[in-house]
């Protein structure tokens, strides 16, 4: 198992509505924004739209607020998260969206307005943002998702409470397992840290839970409530059955990990049943070319429409393959892998009056899906 650590460096605790990234990129869109423009939207997308998030089930975490300078510091802190989960890119104080973020984007362009409140994440949008937040911070979530899952009373102050003591025995496992030096040296780097910096462990840890907790609740796989003065935090039926049978767990242990090779050949397929409301998936590899071939006539082609960057037929293979096993699970019902449309796809396909296939590169950015008109 190649292990690697996945963290994001503390965001503000008042980062919580994953709505907001969202709508960053609405904003962002095909244009690049500096900063000042972008927090400027941001801060009036929030305030107009303040009682949707108001009579929403979780109303913390507004990108707006009647103070000035407060009000700026959240629009902020909301860009930085977007940066941090990988789907902005900022250069010179200048935003503009990643080729993970386009697919983001174009997902966001496709959604029906369907759900009851502005601030409800769609079936495809749910499915990024897991993808998305464990391939960045998958090493904070499981450890919080561990203490949810074991500790007997995973209230908000006993989950800060107890936060120090769980990640350092992730850490621990993970240092035991890891056999490649400079994982291991980071793992061991943040182990010295968390154990010798952290005078006040819950202090720390108060900004580390709470962002985390509003994400899974935004995700729908979380639940709270509230006795007396706390709020206990409890998996919906969703996330214990994402957690307990499509993670896979680190060699001699009972902790959760993701690797890049469970990215590529379960994600998709695994976790999309939990978060769609269907009793009729089918599998990839069930299937038999020909209906493999109608589904990618469908999809690919505006794939190349929505993600093609240049004369050269050709699109980034990451963002071609993520949209397509997204929308085949959410359009079709079709659940797919990474790797099996790569696989597919070796083979050149006809599709309609084009040829398609892979061109695969150990470097993601030279990996792409091109086409040629027959």
């Amino acid at each position: 198992m190649q292990i690697s650590y996945r963290a994001i460096k503390e965001p503000s605790t008042l980062i919580r509505r994953l709505r907001y990234v969202s709508q960053i990129l609405r904003i962002v869109g095909k244009r690049p924004l500096n900063n000042e423009i972008l927090v400027a939207k941001l801060r009036d997308w929030s305030n107009t739209y303040s009682d949707d998030l108001k009579n929403y089930k979780y109303n913390t975490g507004a990108a707006h607020s009647m103070k000035k300078k407060p009000m700026t510091l959240l629009a902020s802190n909301y860009l930085d998260l977007a940066v941090k989960f990988g789907l902005l890119s900022k250069i010179s104080n200048v935003y503009q969206l990643t080729r993970i973020g386009r697919v983001l984007l174009n997902l966001l362009n496709e959604a029906s307005d369907e759900e009851p409140n502005l601030f409800c994440l769609h079936q495809d949008e749910r499915i990024f943002y897991i993808y998305q937040i464990l391939q960045q911070d998958a090493d904070i979530l499981l450890t919080v998702v561990h203490m949810l899952q074991f500790l007997e009373n995973p209230t908000h102050k006993n989950l800060q409470k107890n936060f120090q003591h769980a990640f350092l025995d992730r850490l621990k496992a993970k240092i035991s397992t890891s056999s490649q030096e400079h994982i291991t040296g980071r793992l061991h780097d943040r182990q010295v840290e968390v154990t010798t910096e952290w005078k006040k462990p819950e202090g720390y840890a108060a900004y580390i839970i709470p962002s985390r907790l509003h994400w899974l609740l935004d995700l729908g796989l979380l639940d709270s409530r509230k006795e007396k003065n706390n709020f206990i935090y409890q998996l919906t039926e969703a996330g214990q059955h994402l957690v307990e049978k499509t993670l896979p767990q680190l060699p001699n242990s009972d902790l959760l990990d993701v690797t890049d090779s469970w990215f590529n050949t379960h994600f998709f397929s695994k976790v999309s049943p939990y978060i769609i409301a269907a009793n009729d998936f089918r599998q990839w590899q069930d299937l038999n070319d020909e209906v493999r071939q109608k589904a990618c006539e469908k999809y690919l082609p505006a794939a190349f429409d929505k993600f093609r960057r240049s004369s050269v037929p050709k699109i980034s293979l990451t963002q071609g393959t993520m949209y397509l096993c997204i929308r085949f699970v959410t359009e079709l019902h079709l659940l797919t892998n990474v790797q099996e449309l790569i696989q597919w796809f070796q083979k050149p396909r006809k599709l309609g009056n084009y040829r398609y296939e892979v061109r695969t590169s150990a470097r993601e950015n030279e990996a792409y899906f091109v086409r040629v008109h027959i």
